[in-house]
């Protein structure tokens, strides 16, 4: 799944661009915050194909330099910096000359190696949706991948109402057995992997793969 984190202070540059890409399909998801140790946390904790940074400090730029995701930054400021990691975008810039340069980053990110982890000795590409193995491929839906994904990137069992609040969007108190179909119906594409889900003694769903069992 495709998934953009847009940063800005400033609330409306930040909508505008973001209802940009929603319109014109650039991902499936496009995240908004004001909140820079928000960008830290999520890049820490969810898989994104592209980061779009306004207006930087040179501290900021610091930080996002040791951020280990490989996936592209494009800083937008209206004066010339020099970037250590992603690409530098003056402003004011067009739409039209912008976008295309982030789609082929996006693109060049999702066919590398950065963009894939292994998981129990399978290669699992997040942004294609398949598990690999050699001549092998299982292919995965949207919600699918974004479960196994979140699973993966926590320590600690998640409950029910937190994946689907950050899977769904589900609000608190809602009723659904869609999070046991899913798990249950990925089991089953998962069984020849070695990779399950534990519901952890009551306490969450967790990941397992075999060699961890």
């Amino acid at each position: 799944m495709r998934r953009i984190l847009i940063y800005s202070i400033q609330e409306h540059p930040r909508q505008a661009l973001a209802g940009e890409l929603r319109a014109l399909d650039i991902a499936e998801e496009v995240d908004e915050t004001a909140s820079f140790e928000e960008v830290k946390t999520l890049s820490e904790q969810e898989s994104f194909s592209a980061f779009i940074i306004d207006e930087p400090t040179p501290e900021q730029m610091r930080q996002l330099a040791e951020i280990p995701s490989k996936a592209p930054f494009f800083y937008l400021a209206a004066q010339s910096l020099a970037a250590d990691k992603g690409q530098f975008v003056q402003k004011p810039f067009r739409l039209s000359v912008f976008l295309p340069a982030l789609i082929a980053s996006i693109a060049k990110f999702e066919q590398s190696d950065h963009a894939s982890f292994f998981l129990n000795g399978w290669n699992f590409n997040f942004a294609g949706r398949i598990l690999s193995c050699e001549n092998e491929e299982i292919k995965l839906t949207d919600k699918e991948a974004a479960l196994l994904n979140y699973l993966h990137a926590q320590t600690e069992p998640v409950d029910k109402e937190t994946l689907l609040r950050e899977i769904w969007g589900y609000g608190e108190g809602i009723s659904t057995h869609t999070l046991e179909t899913h798990i249950y119906r990925l089991r089953q594409k998962l069984e020849a992997t070695g990779i399950t889900f534990s519901a952890a003694n009551g306490d969450g769903y967790r990941l397992i793969c075999e060699s961890s069992i």
